[in-house]
């Protein structure tokens, strides 16, 4: 005898609020933005006047814009990687037991649980070229103090040492959770084996990690590309435009210069650039840890 499968409504009853909050703040926010972007939207005079891709054609002839995402590809490439082999590293030194280790981990952490805001806040006052914490320590050191925030030589680097900083511990207890599902018998055997500590980790624990390492590098190469509150508190983008991001010019033509639709079609091609670059992402690291 068997039992006959009866449709039921209750399961989708459970899940349509977090379906009805994901097309409203998720979902329709994406599609508003792509239809404004073909928009010549002038708020003050209440009126959208349907242009096609002439907001696009200006995003490839728009100086700041080029340079701004020139300043986020260099951003990505730099921090992303930067802040992925670090937290692999931590990771893989604070798995182990111990208090102390505990504190470590402790320690490690805590930045990414400060407030983004503070934390800009804070390391613009400790970039400070004349009463700044950092230059503080370099005179000391016997070094000339340097300019940081307000160079345009140092202003990205100081941006960039900000966010890995922010960042990296955050990245560290997801890596260190892959580790913790990886199963010591295998490391045992491999023990016994005769494989070294490099040895165990090239050929154990990167493959095995290899989906938890993914999503931390596809995640974190979002949340670079959307970074905005350390441009806002700590430059501005400045100083002339050397720290500017596609995200802060999303803000600034926006609510600046009141220009809704070109910021949405900067929205619409940094979406489109995000894509691209979590696609290859993707395709790398799998047949990277193909095996």
């Amino acid at each position: 005898m068997t039992r006959r499968r009866t449709w039921s409504l209750v399961p989708y009853l459970f899940i349509a609020p977090a379906m009805v909050g994901l097309g409203l703040f998720k979902l329709y926010p994406i599609l508003e933005g792509l239809r404004l972007s073909f928009y010549d939207v002038r708020p003050i005079a209440r009126s959208q006047d349907f242009i096609g891709l002439a907001n696009f054609l200006e995003l490839v002839r728009d100086p700041v814009i080029i340079k701004a995402t020139g300043n986020t590809l260099l951003f990505n490439l730099v921090v992303t990687p930067t802040q992925v082999g670090l937290a692999l590293a931590l990771a893989v030194l604070v798995n182990r037991k111990g208090r102390i280790i505990q504190v470590f981990r402790s320690l490690f952490f805590m930045p990414a649980v400060i407030s983004l805001v503070v934390a800009s806040i804070v390391w613009k006052l400790m970039y400070n070229p004349d009463s700044g914490l950092i230059n503080g320590l370099l005179i000391a050191l016997g070094v000339p103090a340097q300019t940081f925030l307000t160079s345009t030589s140092q202003a990205m680097a100081s941006l960039m040492g900000m966010v890995v900083w922010k960042g990296v511990g955050y990245w560290m207890v997801i890596l260190l959770a892959g580790l913790k599902d990886i199963p010591e018998g295998i490391q045992e055997a491999a023990i016994v084996d005769g494989a070294g500590p490099t040895r165990r980790f090239v050929s154990i624990t990167l493959p095995l990690l290899s989906p938890t390492l993914l999503f931390v590098v596809v995640a974190d190469t979002v949340i670079n590309f959307l970074l905005f509150v350390p441009v806002y508190v700590m430059t501005q983008g400045g100083p002339s435009e050397s720290t500017t991001l596609l995200m802060f010019e999303v803000y600034r033509n926006a609510f600046v210069y009141t220009r809704f639709g070109y910021a949405a079609a900067i929205s619409t091609a940094l979406l489109l650039v995000i894509a691209l670059a979590v696609a290859v992402q993707m395709r790398f690291l799998r047949v990277e840890f193909e095996y």
